[in-house]
């Protein structure tokens, strides 16, 4: 299982900070049932917003 911190680089290797995710976050919270970390979350679903 990857740790919470392997999406949140890996975001930031996209280009995208922490704020950006946290502030796409709070306007995009994981569904229901989401049982990974929210920086998953951030990482597979902004990909597909850009």
């Amino acid at each position: 299982m990857p740790s919470k911190c392997e999406f949140f680089y890996k975001l930031q290797e996209r280009g995208i900070t922490a704020a950006q995710a946290k502030k796409w976050l709070k306007a995009n919270p994981p569904r229901k049932g989401w049982k990974h970390s929210a920086w998953r979350w951030a990482f597979e679903q902004m990909g597909d917003a850009s």
